[in-house]
């Protein structure tokens, strides 16, 4: 598969700023995370799975080839606020993503009658925008995706300041609601904490080894590199947890009786 690396860490939120001094001669704010709250802005997905948690399960299952399908929105609703249609694709530590931009207004009606040169903003001069989204819509029919959690966290992201195509994010106090609707992207409203004492540390590149420096950071404060999912994390973190395979059976009854 063509794509970067991504690797993952957990890492305690009492290392935070000490691990930042210690990237800050390396590293350089993000330009797309804007100038409030040091580069940080907020993070928006609506994960969607199959009735019966297909996607949940090949996690679990440490299948080398996944995919995840989302609807990601960034910060604050506003009038003009884009949103994405996104797969992101993995094979083993290696990752691709598809994603189409469209009007946050326009996602109801376009879920519910799909016309994409209508709804797609297809800026880039090709036909990607189109692909991506046709893509989207054919899971979300074939597979029968619906919502399953709303995952919310602060991204702080840093791009390398000598190798641009470095990035590192540090992903904070993520949150969850489960089995939300489209309506509640941008809804703070019932959310709980899913992982509260830690944040998850990605390292994002395109090399064949991480950087000497990245490797000494992760070695001087033990970081343990781990299979970490914030889709996984907040479901499992739920005090429902126990009763989703419950949950699935009725998905999967409904399901075929309307089929």
């Amino acid at each position: 598969m063509d794509g970067r690396l991504e690797y993952k860490y957990l890492v305690s939120n009492t290392l935070l700023d000490a691990i930042r001094d210690d990237l800050r001669p390396y590293m350089l704010p993000d330009p797309l995370g804007g100038q409030r709250r040091r580069g940080e802005y907020t993070v928006r997905s609506i994960y969607y799975d199959t009735p019966r948690l297909h996607c949940y399960d090949t996690k679990l299952d440490g299948l080398k080839l996944r995919r995840k399908f989302r609807i990601r929105g960034y910060d604050d609703p506003a009038d003009d606020s884009v949103v994405f249609l996104e797969i992101k694709k993995k094979y083993a530590s290696f990752i691709e993503k598809h994603r189409s931009p469209l009007l946050r207004k326009h996602l109801e009606a376009f879920l519910a009658c799909p016309d994409v040169d209508r709804y797609i903003i297809q800026s880039s001069g090709t036909t990607r925008e189109r692909r991506d989204a046709e893509r989207f819509l054919y899971h979300y029919y074939r597979r029968g995706l619906i919502p399953a959690v709303l995952v919310v966290y602060d991204r702080e992201a840093f791009l390398g300041r000598f190798d641009p195509s470095l990035r590192l994010t540090f992903d904070k106090a993520l949150r969850r609601a489960v089995f939300p609707t489209l309506q509640t992207l941008y809804d703070d409203d019932g959310l709980e904490a899913a992982m509260p004492n830690a944040c998850i540390f990605e390292v994002k590149f395109f090399r064949h080894a991480l950087p000497g420096f990245l490797r000494s950071i992760i070695t001087r404060y033990e970081l343990p590199r781990l299979a970490l999912s914030k889709y996984t994390i907040c479901l499992d973190s739920h005090p429902m947890a126990s009763t989703f395979s419950l949950w699935r059976e009725r998905q999967f009854a409904s399901a075929s009786r309307s089929v």
